[in-house]
């Protein structure tokens, strides 16, 4: 029989690796000769975890912590399980008693803070800023605290704050997926598709097969693509009314010539700014784009930019200008939906800017700020 290190250093591999279920068989292989190794029991609830098998995950956890109640690793992994099967508050109660166990352990204070974040509540989050201080105070040099800690600054709305700690976190370790994916996702929450871009596609790299990856990977790019249609949409938008108010002015050919040229001016420079910053994305948002343009919220985007260039070319050369039914059926309101569109977009985009401003005013006042200068307060 293999040596205990030797034995967790196998399943460590194997997890590495991306085998959670042969890790779980070598597991389980050991406990069928020793049932009650809490060890192999804590192991085997993380080899179940990675595999997505979570009520098995907590079922091992629950075991090892019944073998042994003062097991600070076997709490820490059973507050893990609890967390992810929607049961936080059981999970704050697990991390805090393997906080308590192990008060130098920062992956015990790590599993708190996602406990706390996960159970919610001004307390609670506040609670888990201190966590998050205290995981990179006992460990700088690891990466994942600077994670946590971002991912508090988060949930305050202090969006500064939060990319200043996943930057430190890449200053450590420039390539690590989760980092790259906590900026890019930092981004793409906020509708800041261009500036995640570049994350997302290391992030691609990286992990292209990680399902979170790709999903915001493609939000990004669709909400990439909405922002630059959106610009393109107003363009177009303008030219369209500019062209209608040109045709009750001006009659015959001369008018629809007009009309024709400011309608086909408003098309080129729509298409010339869609070029342009589409151009600016990365090759991976791009590739994203083209290979979801069929999905409605894609196509949608794409569609009102064709659906208003063509109401201006019909304003254009529209015979009866001075009457109200003709082609002005369908361009009245091609034009006129993209355009309420686009002022509902408009004020989704503030009334979420305006909550995440009183969301970090609230923090501050409760103490949020406070959390970052707060010493690392002695344990047991």
């Amino acid at each position: 029989m293999s040596a205990p290190d030797e034995f967790g250093a196998r399943i460590s591999h194997l997890l590495a690796a991306g085998r959670p279920d042969d890790a779980a068989r070598l597991a389980e292989r050991r406990l069928a000769e020793e049932p009650d190794d809490v060890n192999a029991l804590v192991l085997l609830s993380a080899c179940r975890h990675a595999a997505g098998r979570l009520p098995d995950a907590l079922q091992a956890a629950e075991r090892a912590v019944e073998l042994a109640p003062d097991h600070p690793i076997a709490h820490r992994q059973a507050a893990l399980a609890l967390m992810q099967t929607g049961r936080a508050k059981e999970a704050v109660q697990e991390a805090t008693i393997a906080r308590d166990l192990l008060p130098l352990d920062p992956y015990s204070e790590m599993a708190l803070v996602y406990a706390l974040l996960e159970s919610g509540g001004t307390a609670n989050i506040v609670a888990a800023r201190k966590a998050a201080v205290r995981a990179r105070n006992l460990a700088p040099d690891d990466p994942m605290t600077y994670v946590a800690e971002g991912d508090t600054h988060r949930r305050m709305a202090r969006f500064d704050a939060a990319r200043q700690s996943y930057e430190q976190a890449l200053a450590l370790a420039p390539d690590d997926p989760v980092a790259l994916y906590s900026v890019a996702e930092l981004d793409a929450d906020r509708g800041r598709a261009f500036r995640a871009a570049p994350a997302l596609a290391a992030t691609l790299a990286a992990t292209p097969a990680d399902p979170n990856v790709v999903r915001v990977a493609a939000r990004s790019a669709r909400g990439a693509l909405w922002l630059v249609t959106d610009v393109a949409s107003l363009i177009l938008v303008i030219a369209s009314v500019t062209t209608t108010l040109l045709r009750a002015e001006v009659a015959g050919p001369a008018g629809v010539a007009a009309g024709l040229a400011i309608a086909a001016g408003g098309i080129a420079c729509a298409a010339a700014f869609l070029r342009w910053r589409l151009r600016a994305l990365t090759g991976p948002t791009r590739m994203l784009i083209r290979q979801n343009l069929h999905r409605p919220a894609f196509a949608l985007a794409v569609l009102r930019l064709a659906v208003t260039a063509i109401a201006a070319l019909l304003f254009a050369v529209d015979p009866a200008p001075d009457v109200a039914g003709g082609v002005k059926i369908f361009a009245m309101p091609a034009t006129a939906v993209p355009f309420l569109l686009l002022l509902l977009r408009a004020r989704n985009w503030f009334a979420i800017e305006a909550n995440m401003l009183l969301r970090r005013g609230w923090f501050g006042v409760v103490g949020g700020r406070g959390a970052e200068r707060a010493p690392n307060p002695p344990h047991g």
